[in-house]
């Protein structure tokens, strides 16, 4: 008798086998009880390798001598420290775009909201090399509440006069200079139409009285008539704008040799490093008759001064508060005046060349003097020395100025 087994799964799930006979001519379906046996036997072990089998528990086993089944491994889930990973990647990236946006919102904010003026020189000399700055302090009252003036002691005298002229020359792969001129300086005053409308010919006068005369307009053609240099853009600084600006940023130190009591600007200080408000920077800026150096030594704390601000606005602190950044720009917003044409990109420049001088990267001078004590035309003003200054401006890529056509 020949036969083949045969494999058929029970309800549980195992398999169990069978087996058919093929008998010639037997016809008979009983099967020997020795048979019967070895097939439960193997039945029960088939049975008992198959629920083992850990491959068995997710496909419901294999046949004995079936093929193997492949198992597929899930991955696993991300630990803890790379999901506290991710998450702090996540909020760095979202803190510097939002950082980022504000500074973009900072810009046009700014570059829309400031006070413009026509500041151009009405006959411009040809464009000089790099980029030239006409920074000019004036005592304008305006932004300034009576009260404020006499707590100032800045007076209440109408219009406005300058108190500190400074340029500024950059030039791409140079360092930037910064060049004070005394408001006193003697100079050729060019040929302009006065504030009452008539024509005024080329006269000698104090440079800040070209300011009085004929505003920015005069005071930039003025300086170019003297200077060789082209002003390419304009800024102005009123009284109000020391003030507010200075307490946009918390102070600014300022050290004495000695104790200092002005009644004139109202200055108080005690010998020693301080830190100054916005109201002593002004008395600070502003004093001169307790300074023996006078006008000269006034320049040299405006300096300081300008200096001082540029590392507060570049500031680490300034950087990373963004309150302290609003209050910087709307005290600018209130107090400052630019030339027209003068956007963010160039706002951008200057202070960064500004920030450049403050920590040293730039030069720092007055326009050379000749005699601080001139006696012209009735008055005492200060003189250049014409060689020196001639020099100087030419460094900067100044031409040769037209008022030494003049003498």
């Amino acid at each position: 008798m020949t036969g083949s087994t045969l494999y058929r799964r029970l309800p549980n799930g195992s398999w169990a086998s069978e087996r058919e006979d093929q008998g010639a001519g037997t016809g008979s379906d009983d099967v020997p009880a020795e048979a019967a046996a070895a097939i439960a036997a193997a039945a029960a072990a088939s049975a008992s390798a198959a629920q083992a089998s850990p491959a068995a528990e997710g496909a419901g086993g294999a046949p004995p001598g079936g093929p193997p089944q492949q198992t597929i491994a899930r991955p696993s889930p991300p630990s803890k420290g790379r999901r506290k990973r991710w998450g702090f990647f996540r909020i760095i990236r979202w803190a510097v775009g939002a950082y980022v946006a504000w500074l973009v919102f900072l810009m046009i904010y700014a570059g829309t909201s400031l006070t413009k003026v026509d500041a151009a020189s009405p006959d411009p000399i040809a464009n000089t090399s790099g980029s030239v700055w006409l920074l000019v302090g004036s005592d304008s009252r305006e932004g300034l509440t009576p009260k404020q003036q006499r707590k100032l002691r800045t007076g209440n005298t109408e219009g406005k006069r300058t108190d500190t002229i400074m340029l500024v020359h950059q030039e791409f792969g140079q360092a930037p200079t910064l060049v004070s001129i005394p408001r006193d300086s003697w100079v050729t005053i060019p040929e302009h139409t006065s504030t009452d409308g008539e024509l005024t010919e080329a006269r000698g006068g104090k440079i800040n009285s070209a300011f009085a005369y004929g505003g920015a307009p005069l005071l930039a053609e003025t300086i170019e008539y003297n200077t060789g240099l082209h002003v390419d853009h304009y800024m102005e600084v009123g009284f109000a704008g020391i003030v507010y600006m200075t307490d946009a940023v918390g102070g600014i130190e300022a050290c004495f040799d000695d104790a200092i009591t002005d009644k004139n600007s109202g200055l108080d200080v005690q010998a020693g490093c301080t830190t100054l408000d916005g109201p002593q920077s002004l008395a600070w800026v502003r004093m001169r008759y307790a300074d023996p150096k006078g006008d000269l030594g006034r320049i040299e704390r405006q300096q300081q001064y300008v200096a001082s601000m540029s590392d507060e606005i570049l500031s680490v602190q300034t950087v990373l508060n963004p309150v302290r950044q609003w209050r910087i720009v709307n005290a600018v917003l209130d107090s400052v005046i630019v030339g027209e044409g003068t956007g963010m990109f160039n706002l951008g420049s200057i202070g960064f060349g500004m920030g450049r001088i403050a920590t040293g990267g730039g030069e720092v001078t007055t326009v050379p003097i000749d005699d601080t004590d001139h006696w012209e035309n009735g008055q005492w003003v200060i003189k250049w020395d014409t060689a020196e200054s001639d020099q100087l401006f030419a460094s900067m890529g100044g031409q040769t100025p037209q008022s030494s056509f003049d003498e």
